[in-house]
């Protein structure tokens, strides 16, 4: 059920719900959120599930001691293309790995999709929060994280505004390491044309993937091939299924079963605070 304006209020306080999903404006996920718990539903929200650090502090203490599934909306979690990459990496296929880059693109919010509102918020920095890293450079950090592992200090960001009029970033680029010393690179895009590459350099080899499938694998040096961890990468074809549907599919069984399993609240949180640190960068 789709309830506007602060409809939501009511409608968590006086009926009897199981399961709340909050696919709002981003400065309401955390309300919503706190609503929620408050009233022991599930929640499943859409990222970021905050906008601050005091919101996400608010967040976590409502949730201590509460029996409720929590989910982020991380639905790129469910594409299986990360599952044969993860094992690759696992299997000491590419050795250490000693560096990453994620890259993320594409027109921008109403471009590439259709809003249901006419209310452009994602170009107002209250209602949004921030901008194209807040969007799209959670979804890069939460993939990052599973497969390698916790991310250990930013670094650095270096940003600008290229195409939209707005007063935060839509091109960005954030450096990081992780704390198994492997360093990383996000950049991120609403100025440039659909794309989502992933390369993963380590000492006995690199792979670089196209997430979408467009592009064939390259990998050196050529004796990786003989890795079936590889050739699943090669033979890997995009399929129609929605990595959405997986997600909630996913929900519904933690919710079934009483157990939380990922992307569920410190996941989501995780990729919030990697923004804010690279956020303060601005400063």
């Amino acid at each position: 059920m789709y309830v506007g304006g602060d409809g939501w209020k009511n409608l968590i306080d006086k009926e009897e719900l199981d399961i709340v999903s909050i696919c709002t404006p981003n400065y309401l996920h955390a309300p919503i959120v706190l609503k929620a718990i408050e009233n022991d539903c599930n929640i499943l929200c859409e990222k970021p599930i905050a906008i601050s650090r005091e919101e996400l502090s608010q967040i976590e203490e409502k949730l201590k001691n509460k029996n409720i599934i929590f989910f982020t909306s991380f639905q790129k979690r469910y594409n299986p293309i990360f599952r044969l990459i993860k094992r690759v990496i696992e299997e000491d296929i590419l050795g250490t790995i000693t560096s990453v880059r994620y890259f993320f693109s594409h027109y921008g919010p109403y471009k590439s999709w259709k809003a249901l509102s006419e209310e452009k918020w994602f170009f107002d920095s209250k209602k949004a929060g921030g901008g194209v890293l807040l969007d799209l450079g959670v979804h890069c950090i939460d993939i990052l994280r599973y497969l390698l592992g916790e991310y250990d200090k930013v670094n650095g960001i270096n940003f600008n505004t290229s195409c939209i009029n707005m007063e935060d970033e839509d091109n960005c680029n954030v450096l990081f390491r992780f704390i198994n010393d492997t360093l990383g690179l996000i950049s991120v895009s609403w100025c440039n044309e659909p794309s989502e590459t992933l390369d993963i350099f380590g000492t006995k080899g690199f792979i670089k993937v196209d997430i979408n499938g467009r592009n064939p694998l390259s990998f050196s040096p050529k004796s990786l091939k003989r890795n079936k961890a590889i050739k699943d990468l090669l033979k890997f074809k995009p399929t129609n299924d929605s990595a959405q549907n997986k997600l909630i599919d996913h929900f519904i069984d933690c919710i079934q079963t009483k157990k939380q399993e990922s992307p569920n609240f410190i996941d989501g949180k995780k990729a919030v605070e990697f923004v804010l640190e690279a956020y303060s960068f601005k400063k």
